[in-house]
């Protein structure tokens, strides 16, 4: 690292006492709701404890954080973009660990969690780049003078991070905040305390003390977080349901709020399409990572005239999909049990299992890849964020409907339209309420771009450097040299 940076000084002591790891314990020793225990979703067998931050250590972080600041800050931009390819590269050194404790503690597919791994190290590469490349509008003013724009960090960033994709997200946001001065102190999900814990470990190695911090604790624990007087900015990744309560407490204390959320992501199958092709797409959205990832879509909305093919096309690939090995299990049993309730919830109101649909034997929190048919607007699988491997199909009358019903909560940050006709791709551009729409091909979180709106949905791209950025106008003329005498 740059010697313009903070120095590196003795690493404080760690967030949590490491434990052991403890393989094959019996399901029934412990709840899943336990606060820092963590399960393997494939047997249901205890992980690892991890004790939780108390609130004094909380504290402790964020004051630590306010004090590093002062000096991160005033480091050149070219440092701290060296000090974010620093982090990049030891995110890559620690890749088959991290990827390892992704796929043990959430369940994600080996393969997967370690593409998500290189996906964050990247989004610190990208951040680091894009820092330099950054600059103001300039306007033309009087001839003696300047007038142009800088822009200036927040202060503190608290990431509130997601489990679905747990490094990817985590570097994001921190790499966006360290670039644009801010320090950052993340408090990731509980559902994902092991990786995030290493992960932690990893950016303490590398940033000067204070500078990239986390902080391990329960959702209570993340609303203090909010209200603290030391968070400057706040950055959400995860569903609608605390953005109520984390806008209040942001508009309080003045905080800046970036949301970035998930949600129950639509598929519009439009006439002429290949049937073979539009399943396997809907397929890949719905039932990797079992549909659990942030941009996961399991509302698929078809022409009535080819639904009964693409059902049927559909139903095959889930049956390929079945597969554990391919599909992975949910991340807990509390996941798995709201995603049965909205299955059989619609089912109850008419909707038609075409295949899975049912919690089979056996250990863990594996749920088959399902497809529903005959979907109607008001079912819970078309009107709940569904954090599953299911495919909720609805046969509309029109393009235009199919547009009506994908805009409808929850809308998700991204839309998939596999049509042949180019005025409904361009009609889908214009109408879709969505972040990313992708056109004839498979959505993915990392290339998703950002809308740049305070409190509203954001994504991973440039914008969300600009929203943890505050821009000044700068008027600057030359000094008076001598003052005019009075006559």
């Amino acid at each position: 690292m740059s010697p313009a940076l903070p120095a590196r000084a003795a690493q404080p002591q760690p967030l949590t006492a490491p434990l052991p790891i403890v393989e094959g314990a019996a399901p029934e020793a412990q709840t899943t709701t336990d606060g820092g225990r963590r399960r393997d979703p494939r047997t249901g067998g205890l992980l690892a404890s991890v004790p939780f931050s108390d609130a004094d250590r909380a504290e402790a972080v964020l004051r630590t954080a306010r004090q590093a600041w002062i000096e991160w800050r005033r480091s050149p931009q070219a440092d701290r973009a060296a000090a974010l390819r620093e982090l990049a590269a030891a995110v890559d050194d620690a890749a088959e660990e991290l990827s390892d404790l992704n796929a043990r503690e959430t369940g994600r597919v080996s393969a997967d969690a370690h593409a998500g791994i290189r996906a964050g190290a990247e989004a610190l590469r990208r951040y680091a780049e894009l820092s330099l490349l950054r600059s103001g509008p300039s306007l033309a003013g009087v001839v003696s003078g300047l007038d142009f724009t800088v822009f200036e960090p927040y202060g503190v960033v608290l990431g509130l991070t997601s489990w679905d994709d747990p490094v990817a997200t985590a570097c994001a946001v921190a790499g966006a905040s360290l670039a644009a001065g801010n320090v950052a102190v993340l408090k990731p999900s509980e559902r994902c305390l092991l990786v995030a814990r290493r992960l932690a470990e990893v950016f303490e190695s590398v940033t000067p003390p204070g500078v990239l911090s986390t902080i391990l604790g329960d959702s209570e624990l993340g609303e203090a977080l909010v209200r603290d007087r030391h968070v400057d900015a706040v950055v959400h990744v995860g569903g609608a349901d605390t953005a109520e309560n984390l806008a209040e407490a942001a508009y309080r204390t003045g905080a800046r709020l970036v949301r970035i959320p998930s949600g129950n992501g639509a598929v519009i199958v439009d006439r002429g399409v290949d049937v073979e092709w539009a399943a396997s797409c809907v397929a890949e959205s719905a039932f990797q990572h079992a549909g659990q990832l942030r941009w996961s879509a399991g509302r698929v909305f078809v022409m009535d005239d080819v639904e009964e093919p693409f059902l049927a096309a559909l139903a095959g690939e889930a049956v390929a999909w079945g597969d554990p090995q391919r599909v992975g299990p949910l991340v807990d049993d509390d996941a798995r049990r709201a995603v049965h309730r909205s299955v059989t919830a619609s089912v109850d109101r008419g909707a038609i299992a075409v295949v899975g649909g049912s919690i089979p034997d056996g250990p863990g929190s594996y749920y088959p890849p399902t497809v529903l048919g005959a979907c109607s607007p008001l079912m819970p699988v078309l009107r709940e964020d569904v954090h599953g491997p299911v495919a909720a199909v609805m046969g509309v009358h029109s393009f235009e409907e199919a547009l009506a019903e994908a805009a409808e909560p929850p809308s998700g940050p991204m839309a998939t339209v596999l049509t042949r006709d180019i005025g409904h791709a361009q009609l889908a551009a214009a109408e879709l309420p969505v972040a990313a729409l992708t056109i004839n091909g498979i959505p993915s979180g990392s290339d998703a771009p950002s809308v740049p709106q305070s409190g509203m949905p954001a994504g991973f791209g440039p914008a969300l450097l600009d929203e943890l950025s505050r821009p000044k106008a700068v008027h600057l003329e030359p000094p008076v040299t001598a003052r005019a005498r009075r006559h």
